[in-house]
């Protein structure tokens, strides 16, 4: 699309089972400073609390260095303490917390990380 950053979705399975998702975009635009942040992932629900976030994350990160990024955006929901503490366990620094509205969460806080690579 025109104006977008350059983007990547993959997929994560172990073995034949879908585990979960990542998603990298290339560039700090403003709506992915203010929104959808650089990086996005997600686990399969009946597979969350094993370990495969930590896992997905720290895959995510080493293709997001691959395509020649420094440093990549995590904006993560105030309420979400699980990815929040993935995200610090893997390196991520709060930047601040701003207010942020979505059609899925409505008004929310939102933490805003950077994660050197």
């Amino acid at each position: 699309m025109p104006g977008q950053p350059a983007g990547f979705h993959r997929w994560a399975v172990d073995g034949a089972l879908f585990v979960g998702e990542f998603q990298l975009r290339t560039a700090l635009t403003e709506e992915v400073m203010n929104g959808i942040g650089s990086v996005g992932y997600a686990v399969r629900v009946s597979l969350q609390g094993r370990g495969y976030g930590t896992e997905l994350l720290r895959r995510g990160l080493d293709f997001a260095r691959r395509q020649g990024m420094t440093r990549v955006l995590l904006n993560i929901s105030a309420d979400n303490a699980v990815s929040i503490h993935v995200c610090e366990k893997l390196g991520g620094v709060l930047m601040d917390t701003i207010r942020a509205h979505s059609a899925a969460e409505g008004d929310h806080l939102m933490r805003r990380y950077f994660i050197g690579l």
